[in-house]
């Protein structure tokens, strides 16, 4: 122990060496146990006082910063998306190239490109080589963006110990290896690429991964870390002082830390506590966390993070959004209406004007009549006929005639009538070999009066019609039922003629995105004055303007839409959902309705996948398909029981598909598809039937849908060999067939199998037929934008001047003019040195090959 009247010299280092110190804090060390004194002075505070030099010990040395290449995030963006590595990956290829024909798979790099770089992403930005769509996003700012920072704080989270955040691992990067923000930025997008499969277990690993990341990039970029030692001290004026490094230091204040430790360990025990207790305590719940850390990567590992991610819950009741004021959309449309028949008339073209409405607009206007809108027409129609002018007569008599309609119907229900006409899809490839796909109108069928008498017809030689209704007999195979059948026509026709009303109805509606089924269904509900609460899983402003815009154009007298969020892979979502929904209005502030129909249309694409690489994707499609459907109709059902509500059993309509692994590479949708039709006998054998009604659906080749639209490419070539395929409109209005009340009927009684494949079931390997179109126009691409790169090329060679660019053109100024001429022959004379040469070889035998080189351009 020190005492500063008498060891001043020991402590401020005034001695020759550092060594007599420590040995001297070694002896007191040992003979703590028999008195215990406290220096007056800290061991460190002297050392700063002394006149010892203290060095950093090892710096990196900063490198040049480079910035950020929006190749390098290009190239990091499809390698994660396509797992493969950043070398794997060709700059000379494009998306579509890359991605091997998987449309989805394009899709998402697009959509992600567009997040990191925004406008900057060119149009088709899946047909540029990866070097060009570079070059074509070009200087972007130069730091990481919106994706690839919420990919890298995934990584963080996900797989680095607790304390180790990116913003630790860029100390450790800017201090270590001296490397500068944007080289930093760089470096991360080769993390990604070398993410661990699991969490790593503390500091040490994820320092020895982030070096392996270093080393990565080095080789990458070319580059090799250096390190410098800084000596710390004056050149003159303090000879002999000693320089410390920091690790000598640091192992000072450790042993000072020990020190001091021991000694509080001795006056504890002498005072009888025990100082070991809350790190004890400590220790045990480290152990617990340990434990628990462990399971969860556990977890994590065997379902991965896109299970993880997909199934948490978006339900939350107090972002339910209600659109129900049809009536003030009705007037603010009729207005429209009117004030653009009067300015039609007043533009001087009064006389080419037609004298009527088309049916569509009719009819949403009669499905919002209301005493308001007939006195809105009324007063107008007054305000027209008093101006005695000629040139207002076509908006006279449009007026009067939508007074009269909406007087009418003001005392009728709402009824859902489709007016529109069905399409055929139309494939067309440009000169340049683009491929443009649209839907045309069908000339056979202006109407779908005409499309319902097509779907009456069998759709081959001794086979059942396009559509049409099966029945189970005996609980063995399904049949085709030629009288169930009719009456699902007749309620088809009658949707075509009077319509059909769900006034008083309530419906839920899952998987109803822009460009679905479910979004066609959802509008022909509304037309017939239904009560529609749809879910959403990307709730948002932009989501909710989409509802909007779909309530302002088909909401009719009485109707109402509720949106919600909702995630289908989550259980607590299904739960939440269900007593919202039958939970009462009051003190619960749920909707207390009792659901009519039901459509849990709710999918999760798995294009790409196939049996070798099936993984976490896969499984939460198949959770959000198959499962979770199955729990909605459990909780349903189990609700209603609850209630006692046993009298009217809600319509169940399941989305089924003729799609059993038949096109391959889609996951486990076919596995889900076939899992839902053990519904049928679920409904008898766990005593559904007072409670919820079953009507399956298989769903045919529909085109333009989330999981269908990489297929358009191919549907004209499947229609001609038989296959009808349908738009969504057209799907929709089969499956709202379904819901005619003599069906529904039948279906309380005995679950129905509605084959809406169009034919799709009868075609033997599909599969390859699908393939064969598809390759088919692909090679008539490729084959066309030879063609036209070729004409580019012989178009520049005979027209040069008038197809370069400016830019490129040639320089004025005089021109190289190279000449080379032949050399000179030699006399016979000169050659007298090889005359001893001659007779050596029979030149009638010899071939001599003489030459001159080239030297010409």
């Amino acid at each position: 122990m020190y005492f500063i009247e008498h060891d001043r010299d020991s402590i401020y280092y005034t001695q020759q060496r550092l060594k007599p110190v420590v040995e001297s804090v070694a002896s007191a060390l040992t003979e703590q146990t028999k008195q215990v004194v406290v220096p007056a002075e800290p061991i460190m505070s002297a050392v700063a006082e002394s006149s010892v030099s203290i060095g950093v010990g090892v710096a990196a040395t900063p490198l040049v910063d480079a910035p950020l290449q929006a190749l390098d995030v290009v190239l990091a963006i499809v390698a994660h998306k396509t797992r493969r590595s950043l070398a794997d990956v060709p700059t000379l290829k494009s998306i579509k190239a890359l991605v091997g024909g998987k449309s989805t798979l394009q899709n998402e790099i697009v959509s992600n490109l567009h997040k990191e770089f925004g406008s900057k992403v060119p149009n088709k930005a899946e047909d540029f080589l990866l070097r060009d769509l570079a070059a074509t996003i070009g200087a972007f700012g130069g730091g990481l963006g919106k994706h690839m920072q919420s990919q890298l704080a995934q990584l963080f989270s996900n797989k680095m110990p607790g304390g180790f955040s990116l913003s630790s691992a860029r100390s450790t990067l800017q201090s270590a290896y001296g490397l500068g923000p944007q080289r930093q930025d760089t470096l991360l997008l080769v993390a990604l690429m070398m993410e661990p499969t699991s969490r790593l277990a503390g500091d040490a690993e994820a320092k020895a991964w982030l070096d392996s990341v270093a080393q990565a990039y080095a080789a990458k970029a070319g580059i090799s870390y250096a390190s410098t030692s800084v000596i710390a001290g004056s050149s003159g004026g303090q000879s002999g002082a000693s320089t410390i490094s920091s690790a000598e230091v640091k192992k000072m204040q450790q042993k000072q830390h020990e020190h001091i430790r021991q000694q509080i360990q001795v006056l504890a025990r002498y005072a009888g506590i025990d100082t070991r207790k809350g790190a004890r305590l400590a220790e045990s719940e480290q152990l617990k966390s340990a434990q628990m850390q462990a399971k969860l990567d556990s977890i994590q590992a065997e379902i991965g993070d896109e299970f993880i991610d997909g199934m948490q819950p978006l339900f939350d009741a107090r972002k339910a959004r209600h659109f129900d004021s049809s009536w003030n959309w009705a007037r603010q449309e009729a207005y429209e209406l009117i004030q653009r028949s009067i300015a039609n008339c007043t533009s001087g073209f009064a006389a080419t004007l037609p004298l009527t409405v088309d049916d569509a607009t009719i009819q949403r206007l009669c499905n919002r009549s209301s005493s308001g809108l007939v006195q809105m027409l009324a007063g107008s129609l007054s305000i027209l006929q008093a101006t005695n002018d000629d040139s207002l007569e076509p908006a006279i008599h449009i007026v009067a005639q939508l007074h009269s309609a909406c007087v009418w119907t003001l005392t009728q229900l709402p009824v859902y009538r489709e007016l529109s006409a069905p399409t055929a899809p139309q494939m067309d490839i440009g000169q340049g070999g683009t491929v443009m796909y649209s839907e045309v109108l069908r000339p056979d069928e202006p109407s779908f009066a005409e499309f319902v008498e097509h779907m009456r017809q069998p759709a081959a030689i001794g086979e059942p019609s396009f559509i049409h209704l099966r029945r189970q007999l005996d609980g063995r195979a399904w049949s085709y039922c030629a009288e169930l059948s009719a009456t699902y026509y007749d309620g088809l026709s009658q949707m075509c003629g009077s319509g059909l009303s769900f006034a008083g109805k309530t419906a839920l509606v899952t998987g109803c995105g822009r460009g679905s089924i479910g979004a066609d269904i959802v509008c022909g509900l509304l037309s017939g004055g239904a009560k529609v609460i749809v879910t959403t899983s990307s709730y948002s402003r932009k989501t909710t303007l989409f509802y909007e815009d779909m309530y302002r154009t088909y909401g009719a007298r009485g109707s109402e839409l509720i949106v919600v969020p909702f995630n289908q892979g989550s259980t607590g979502d299904v739960k939440q959902l269900v007593e919202y929904i039958y939970s009462d209005a009051g003190a619960a502030k749920g909707l207390g309705w009792d659901l009519d129909f039901i459509f849990p249309f709710a999918a999760v694409s798995d294009i790409g996948s196939f049996v070798t690489n099936l993984g976490s994707h896969s499984e939460l499609a198949q959770r959000v398909l198959l499962t979770n459907v199955l729990r909605l109709l459990g909780s349903i059902k189990d609700t209603k029981e609850r209630l006692d509500y046993n009298t009217r059993p809600s319509l169940v309509v399941l989305p089924l598909s003729p799609n059993h692994g038949h096109f391959g590479g889609d996951g486990l949708y076919g596995e889900c598809k076939a899992g839902l039709e053990t519904t049928f006998n679920r409904w008898k054998s766990e005593l559904w039937q007072d409670y919820l009604s079953i009507t399956s659906a298989v769903i045919g080749w529909t085109r333009g849908t989330g999981l269908m639209s990489g297929n358009n490419i191919a549907a004209q070539g499947i229609e001609r060999v038989g296959v009808r395929t349908f738009s969504t409109r057209e799907m929709s209005f089969s499956i709202l067939g379904l819901t005619d009340s003599r069906i529904c009927r039948i279906a309380h009684r005995q679950p129905i199998w509605a084959d809406l494949a169009g034919g799709m079931g009868l075609i033997a390997d599909l599969g390859d037929v699908v393939g064969k179109a598809r390759r088919a126009m692909q090679y008539k691409s490729s084959l066309l934008q030879a063609i036209s790169r070729e004409a580019v090329l012989d178009f520049a060679t005979t027209n040069l001047q008038s197809w370069l660019k400016p830019d490129y053109a040639l320089a004025d100024g005089p021109l190289s003019k190279p000449k080379h001429r032949f050399p000179a022959p030699r006399h016979y004379e000169q050659l007298e040195h090889l005359r001893h040469l001659q007779g050596m070889v029979n030149l009638d035998k010899v071939v001599v090959v003489t030459g001159y080189g080239e030297v010409g351009p």
